[in-house]
């Protein structure tokens, strides 16, 4: 589950030395014009998923104005309803305008139907968008998703006790057709007023419009919960207790031997990657929890494209797997297969091929299959891929780059890898692997930064606790950042802490993946499994 280094320079990354900026597309680094207050974790969080955007100069304006079309857009992108072509649209929306294709999605779902003109039909697209415009749209959005009992009777008369609840010292001025909508929304808490009312016809600004959109998606998907996966592997024994809040466990105990042309073998015996002693209380603890049981068979070293062409070697190897696989003391119910580095496409064909022989041998064994970001990584078809295996673990991490600092898993890469993916692989067999560790960079007082370390989970924790250590929630990567001095120089640490798990967790939610996996067990605190416990089904 180890993904290997990236390429220095992709035709994906390219490295703008001069100005240290990463030319992905997607926001890399912060705002220019950030504002430190409640807007800041949505703004950097929906940026992150591209459900919104900044300006070319890098300024997000969170005070300007927001229009109507504009609104529109955050609300069809957030509810995942875009499509591909443009539907029936407003009289005065033109087909080929920028927002038609989410114009067309709210008209067609009566969800702009309070904001036409009674007499031409017109959306007026570019018109400054209210407050009371924007509850109502939300209001009418959930509605529809509502069961229709719910619908009926809160149309009927329900409104009007949140109303009378609310007591807004400006309700009458809120428009009489769009009140059951706009007290839908604050009866969700997506909408609220203040002291002084609603202030319905207040224009919102692009803040506001961030927070709730944000609090609509939290609101969506706060009562999901989620499947785990974890791997034991390498130091694990102390999770052991943690079994009982996963749904799958992958024993990372084996490997592929690859020892030449025509050879081949599962090795369970050498290197981290073996069984260890006393491995039958591991295999009872996933047995009491009720979880599935799959081994972990890895392999990153530069002859496995050699290994897939090989085809009497590939026999040889499966020939030995199923022999682990299908023995009694081990009572594994499938197989997970993380082979790295394939950067060639040229191997894509030889892989797919090895996991077709494979899967034809399994019978009833499941079959998972882990892969990297195919933005560096050619040899993986994810569409093929997908098709085969039970499971896709997506290894969503190891970014990291000297440049600029760059840590294992910004969100924004992070969602970047997820929609790559789910481009060809159905979302109820898509994983999001999440892996639980620390990238520090050291600048010496030469002024020489040197190449990124990985400390260990248990320094980092220790080092977090002392005095000294300033601690910020890093944007826009989300993660945790702390900075500290010493007689080596300055130091700038990001860590994958429980507040950036979670996050990553709301992420799989947000797309209703199947689930989340944890590399490796060993290394996840007991706050991680607070959080883990409180998201598992």
């Amino acid at each position: 589950m180890k993904v290997s280094k990236m390429l220095l320079l992709t035709v994906v990354m390219t490295l703008l030395f001069a100005s240290q900026a990463f030319a992905y597309d997607v926001q890399l680094l912060p705002f220019k014009d950030e504002e430190n207050d409640y807007a800041k974790e949505p703004i950097y969080t929906l940026s992150a998923l591209g459900i919104i955007d900044g300006y070319e100069d890098r300024t997000y304006r969170p005070r300007n104005d927001l229009s109507r079309e504009a609104f529109v857009k955050l609300l069809v992108v957030a509810a995942q309803a875009e499509r591909a072509t443009v539907g029936r649209v407003p009289a005065d929306v033109a087909k080929d305008r920028w927002s038609a294709l989410y114009i067309s999605v709210a008209y067609e779902r009566g969800w702009i139907a309070s904001l036409l003109d009674s007499k031409e039909g017109n959306f007026q697209p570019s018109l400054t968008i209210t407050r009371q415009e924007v509850a109502m749209l939300i209001g009418v959005s959930q509605l529809e998703a509502a069961d229709e009992e719910v619908r009926e009777q809160w149309l009927a008369s329900e409104w009007k006790k949140e109303r009378d609840a609310r007591a807004f010292k400006d309700a009458s001025t809120i428009d009489a057709a769009m009140q059951p909508y706009v007290y839908y929304a604050t009866r969700l808490g997506i909408m609220e007023g203040d002291p002084t009312g609603f202030k319905p016809r207040t224009p919102l600004i692009r803040k506001q419009a961030a927070a709730v959109i944000y609090r609509l998606l939290d609101q969506r998907i706060a009562g999901q919960k989620v499947d785990f996966t974890g791997y034991y592997a390498i130091a694990s024994y102390p999770a052991i207790g943690q079994v009982d809040k996963l749904s799958d466990v992958i024993y990372g105990w084996s490997h592929l031997q690859y020892d030449g042309a025509g050879s081949a073998s599962l090795n369970t015996s050498a290197t981290e990657f073996k069984i260890p002693g006393g491995y039958g209380e591991a295999i009872e603890a996933a047995d009491k929890a009720g979880a599935t049981k799959e081994l972990m068979v890895f392999y990153a070293a530069s002859n496995l494209k050699d290994f897939l062409k090989d085809q009497p070697a590939r026999q040889a190897f499966t020939t030995s797997l199923l022999a682990t696989l299908n023995n009694p003391a081990y009572s594994f119910t499938g197989v997970s297969i993380d082979f790295e580095g394939l950067k060639e496409a040229g191997s894509a064909a030889d892989f797919v091929g090895f996991l077709k022989e494979l899967k034809a041998q399994l019978g009833t064994l499941t079959l998972s299959v882990a892969v990297p970001p195919i933005h560096y990584y050619k040899g993986y078809d994810l569409g093929a891929i997908g098709k085969l295996a039970d499971t896709v673990i997506l290894m969503a991490y190891d970014f990291t780059h000297d440049v600029g600092m760059l840590p294992s898993a910004p969100l924004p890469l992070v969602n970047d890898t997820v929609r790559t993916a789910l481009k060809s692989i159905p979302k109820d067999k898509l994983v999001l692997g999440i892996s639980k560790q620390a990238n520090q960079w050291i600048t010496a007082p030469n002024g020489v930064t040197g190449t990124a370390l990985k400390p260990s989970i248990a320094d980092v924790e220790k080092r977090l606790a002392m005095p000294g250590v300033t601690q910020t929630w890093s944007m826009p990567f989300l993660l945790k950042k702390a900075e500290f001095k010493d007689a080596r120089g300055s130091h700038v640490l990001y860590y994958e802490d429980s507040q950036s798990i979670e996050k990553k967790i709301w992420l799989a939610k947000y797309y209703g993946l199947k689930g989340v996996s944890l590399w490796h067990m060993g290394n996840y605190t007991a706050s991680d499994w607070e959080i883990v416990g409180r998201h598992a089904s």
